[in-house]
């Protein structure tokens, strides 16, 4: 399904039973809604589970750039107001964790609970160099080029040998993306700093980290429980950056746990 507003196309999808709570996912950078595949199976007995393209990937639309987290946020809430959903619980990876951070601080009474994977609060500005490279990269030589390094930091050497089909899946979502998109939202994380703001946070929050990401560190995900009070962090053993797919056992039982406190 698609919705249409301030010239703005985004892709989404609704599963789960009628009347029954909203639990909105938001994926990665590079990458789309089927992120998600292996989460909607445990929530759409419970939840309304509405999953979306962000602005740039998939089948969204991917204007020229830049963008900026609060312009992703705001799209996010732009697409909650045309389908008419007041509030809803959001789980967010990567950059969709940062979406989420954006939301929790500025648009509180739209969220429930928040759950924040793989994800960080502020992008260092010495990492600018690395973001330019990547840019610079998509522009020249195409999505082709980034996918083996993204593959790497995303999954395991191991997960990659035992599970071809789902790596596969990942790396068609990675040359999919329009580099318009890529570079729009790379624009965005690299300039991503809500570290100041977090203490504003009244949701109850869920924060996720993989012991071996090094993309978005355990560090990182301590920063943001140090931030937000009451929250909780849970680390999965042996976990890289896509730890929703890599452990999605463990993932899954987190994540239903949380939500449905």
């Amino acid at each position: 399904m698609h919705a249409g507003f301030n010239d703005l196309v985004i892709h989404y999808e609704i599963e789960g039973p009628e009347g029954s709570p909203f639990v909105t996912l938001s994926h990665s950078l590079a990458s789309s809604l089927e992120l998600w595949d292996l989460q909607v199976p445990v929530l759409r007995d419970k939840f309304r589970v509405l999953r979306y393209d962000t602005r740039g990937h998939g089948s969204s639309s991917a204007p020229t750039g830049p963008y900026s987290v609060e312009m992703l946020a705001a799209d996010l809430i732009g697409l909650l107001d045309r389908l008419e959903i007041e509030r809803t619980h959001f789980v967010g990876i990567s950059m969709g964790g940062m979406i989420g951070q954006v939301l929790a601080c500025r648009y509180a009474e739209r969220i429930g609970r928040l759950v924040l994977s793989n994800t960080t609060c502020r992008v260092a500005p010495e990492a600018a160099p690395l973001w330019e490279e990547r840019i610079r990269t998509a522009e020249t030589e195409g999505m082709e080029a980034l996918a083996p390094d993204i593959l790497n930091r995303w999954l395991s050497d191991q997960f990659r040998r035992n599970q071809p089909e789902l790596t596969d899946m990942i790396r068609h979502m990675i040359v999919s993306t329009p580099v318009s998109g890529y570079v729009g939202c790379s624009q965005a994380i690299g300039a991503f700093d809500v570290s100041s703001e977090l203490s504003k946070v009244t949701a109850p929050t869920l924060i996720i980290a993989g012991r071996m990401d090094e993309s978005t560190p355990v560090s990182a995900a301590m920063a943001i429980q140090e931030r937000i009070e009451g929250s909780e962090l849970a680390v999965i053993p042996g976990a890289l950056h896509l730890s929703n797919v890599e452990t999605s056992e463990f993932f899954n039982q987190a994540l239903a746990r949380f939500l449905e406190q």
